[in-house]
């Protein structure tokens, strides 16, 4: 474990923690002097965790511990041979996230937590047995991934990517190599094969939900959740995004439709919103989060 001072007096801590099934994941923690608060991100397809750091940081500097991790078979989380990992979407769902929720809660001294999922990172958060320990959940860009609901533009790259280059990579490999094979993480061959099958399924991920976990845990009891989408995202759109809160049954749901100019930036898209250009949006749901504190 390394700690490192910020300018925003919070530390910086370098941890690895075990999941209940003996899995070590690396995790950053961004700790302030007294956090108000704790918030778990978790990251979408492929995204290493410091993709989300200087978020995390802006997070830190309002009072909130930041956590963020890398799942099993990514980035700093991977093996050194990527073909001995055999983790999916559900292996992140229902052990990575769990492990790193209760990570941060075991930080906290009794102050509350949240979540904040990107893209998969949202999706996950009705495998988790233990979500139930945070107080709210705000999610970032989080719909169906049918390919149909995406924009048609868009279609030919997911064609190329599901029945070319990834078998391909696999094939060479036995993994998805990134960035020669997409601008990605590399993941392990399960995590394509099962995002694949989704993608190509009008159900997206709801089936396996159903068949392999039961319906996990997605009755959510009243919880607070947020969805943070944008006008310009080819993916999360009007079409996509209420498959989302049709999953989080029983949640208090809503959801804030964002555009570039509200924010000035000229656009979005599916993944912009941490970066530093687009810094106002930053703000969004750490208010919100604030404002459940009170």
């Amino acid at each position: 474990m390394g700690d490192i001072m910020h300018e925003s007096h919070c530390v910086q801590k370098e941890i690895k923690i075990t999941t209940r099934k003996g899995a070590v994941l690396a995790v950053t923690l961004y700790m302030p002097k007294n956090p108000k608060a704790g918030v778990l991100i978790s990251s979408g397809t492929g995204y290493p965790k410091e993709f989300y750091a200087q978020f995390a940081q802006y997070g830190a500097s309002r009072g909130f511990a930041c956590l963020i991790y890398d799942y099993q078979g990514i980035a700093d989380s991977a093996p050194t041979d990527m073909r001995d990992c055999s983790a999916d979407f559900l292996t992140w769902g229902t052990s990575d996230a769990p492990a790193a929720l209760d990570a941060l809660v075991s930080q906290m001294d009794g102050a509350p937590v949240f979540t904040l999922g990107h893209s998969f990172g949202g999706q996950l958060v009705g495998l988790m047995d233990n979500h139930h320990k945070a107080r709210g959940h705000a999610l970032v860009a989080v719909g169906n991934g049918h390919w149909r609901g995406h924009r048609a533009g868009d279609w030919w790259m997911e064609f190329v990517f599901f029945f070319i280059l990834g078998p391909l990579s696999l094939a060479r490999h036995g993994y998805l190599k990134g960035p020669d094979f997409w601008p990605g993480a590399s993941m392990p061959a399960t995590v394509f094969l099962q995002w694949r099958k989704w993608c190509l399924s009008k159900n997206y991920y709801w089936d396996d939900v159903q068949d392999k976990l039961g319906g996990a845990h997605f009755d959510m009891d009243g919880a607070h959740m947020r969805q943070f989408a944008f006008t310009d995202d080819p993916v999360v759109n009007p079409k996509t995004e209420p498959f989302t809160k049709a999953c989080y049954r029983g949640a208090n749901y809503d959801t804030r439709w964002i555009s570039p100019d509200e924010i000035g930036v000229e656009k979005i898209g599916h993944s912009s919103a941490f970066s530093r250009r687009a810094r106002k949006f930053w703000a969004m749901p750490f208010d919100w989060f604030e404002r459940l504190i009170t």
